[in-house]
């Protein structure tokens, strides 16, 4: 009867611990489906972007460059980055569309008078440093 206790022990220990690792396994297969599925959005979603941008359209690169569209094709758009200059590039590159009520592309961070008041600032702690070291 002893053996017969001991076999139902490590059989109830051994389906325990499968279905544990069972769950585990059920866990992560169903966070990789919301990880793949939510990254084929994204790619969705910048496809669409890219494939609607027109002549005319200012767009910043993925890599940060700001330009304006001025001819392309369905692979490639040629982008005028400063006036006169062009390049050709990738339309899978093209990151975002930059709306035109920000000015350059770049939303202002400082005001005029916090970048003036911070100059004057420096230059009397630098006028105070001075003279410490004249003594």
């Amino acid at each position: 009867m002893g053996n017969q206790a001991l076999a139902a022990v490590a059989a109830k220990t051994t389906s325990s611990s499968s279905s544990s690792l069972l769950l585990i396994i059920l866990v992560f297969a169903v966070l990789m489906i919301f990880m793949f599925r939510s990254q084929r959005k994204r790619q969705r979603a910048a496809q669409n972007t890219q494939r609607q941008v027109m002549n005319g359209s200012r767009i910043r690169t993925v890599h940060g460059i700001y330009g304006t569209v001025v001819d392309g094709d369905d692979r490639n758009v040629i982008v005028e980055i400063a006036p006169g200059v062009r390049i050709k590039m990738l339309r899978q590159a093209i990151g975002v569309v930059v709306p035109d009520d920000e000015p350059d592309g770049v939303n202002p961070t400082f005001t005029e008078s916090d970048q003036t008041g911070s100059d004057s600032s420096t230059s009397s702690a630098s006028a105070e440093d001075h003279s410490d070291l004249s003594r």
